[in-house]
């Protein structure tokens, strides 16, 4: 007799053989999904997304974030474009700077790059500074007239001007729509051979429109117009306005040397700014001496030999190209 579990064997074969057969058709019930949802196929196409709008919307949200990556870049430029013209203006940078200088005997009319017209008398040195917002001169030495320019709108919007200003020593000039001239005398030269200096103020003469005159912090300004004058010196508080000497500065500016009764002292200072070799007045009886006329600035020493004519004086020249100036015999004083 075969053994129990050696019957039992091909029972449990059949039964594993069965059950694997009803899992296979179950599955093959459910093989044909396609077939089963072919009635809902349109409902489906409603309300699902197909492949190429998935890949679609896809698409439009990398659009969405690279425009947005874009705007925040293009933002931060603008912002640092900004902040940098904002730096800019704030600075007021130097666009243009430049030295005018006429030698001892010349003199120049210089043309600014924004208009303007700089005239140098003998000897005059001006240093030009053309900010963004701004225009800075300083006269450094001599004697100069500004003939500013401006723009269209000045009439009308005088706000949106670049200022012109010009320094003198202690005092500021600004220009408000005008010509004037600035003249700062020379101390005479010392033994040793050293250069005049500058003396520590100017004489400011408005020959067209207004300036503003200003001399320090806490100080008042004053206003000048046309035809006025302002003789400033350092130290002091910005003197009252008087009526200015116009013929006289229209004078060099045109190379005439204008004289009208002038003391020979005044006179003979005048000639030396135009001269390089020393004018020695040499006896101060002479120095009240009075002498009228206009002569030409570049004929000096035409007008130093005429002098003997124009007053009782006589004039000796020296080898070094000096000049000295005394009373004739005649009129000495005992």
């Amino acid at each position: 007799m075969p053994p129990a579990d050696s019957a039992a064997a091909p029972a449990a074969r059949a039964a594993g053989a069965g059950s694997l057969s009803a899992r296979g058709a179950g599955r093959r019930a459910h093989l044909p999904i396609d077939d089963a949802l072919a009635p809902f196929a349109d409902l489906l196409r409603q309300h699902l997304p197909t492949p190429e709008d998935i890949e679609q919307a896809a698409a439009q949200r990398r659009e969405r974030r690279s425009r947005s990556t874009k705007a925040r870049t293009a933002g931060a430029a603008t912002a640092l474009a900004v902040a940098a013209v904002a730096g800019v203006l704030w600075g007021d940078p130097a666009l243009h700077r430049e030295t005018l200088a006429a030698a001892v005997g010349e003199r120049q009319a210089r043309p600014l790059p924004d208009g303007s017209t700089v005239r140098l008398n003998s000897g005059a040195r001006v240093e030009v500074a053309l900010h963004l917002r701004s225009r800075r001169l300083s006269l450094v030495r001599g004697e100069a007239a500004f003939e500013v320019a401006h723009a269209p709108w000045h009439a009308w919007a005088p706000w949106l001007q670049r200022p012109f200003t010009v320094q003198a020593g202690e005092v500021a000039v600004e220009d408000i729509g005008t010509v004037f001239n600035i003249r700062r005398d020379f101390r005479p030269a010392a033994d040793n051979g050293s250069e005049s200096e500058p003396e520590s103020g100017a004489d400011i003469t408005v020959q067209q429109g207004s300036v503003r005159v200003h001399a320090g912090a806490g100080a008042a300004p004053v206003l000048l117009h046309a035809g006025q004058a302002l003789h400033t010196r350092t130290g002091k508080a910005l003197p009252a306005p008087v009526a200015a000497d116009t013929a006289r500065v229209a004078a060099w500016q045109a190379g005439r040397l204008q004289l009208d009764a002038t003391p020979l002292a005044d006179a003979v200072a005048e000639m030396q700014r135009h001269r390089r070799a020393p004018i020695v007045l040499a006896d101060p009886h002479a120095a009240a001496l009075r002498i009228s006329g206009q002569f030409d600035l570049d004929r000096i020493d035409q007008l130093i030999d005429l002098l003997p004519r124009l007053a009782p004086v006589r004039v000796e020249r020296q080898a070094n190209g000096g000049v000295v100036i005394g009373l004739r015999q005649d009129h000495q004083k005992p």
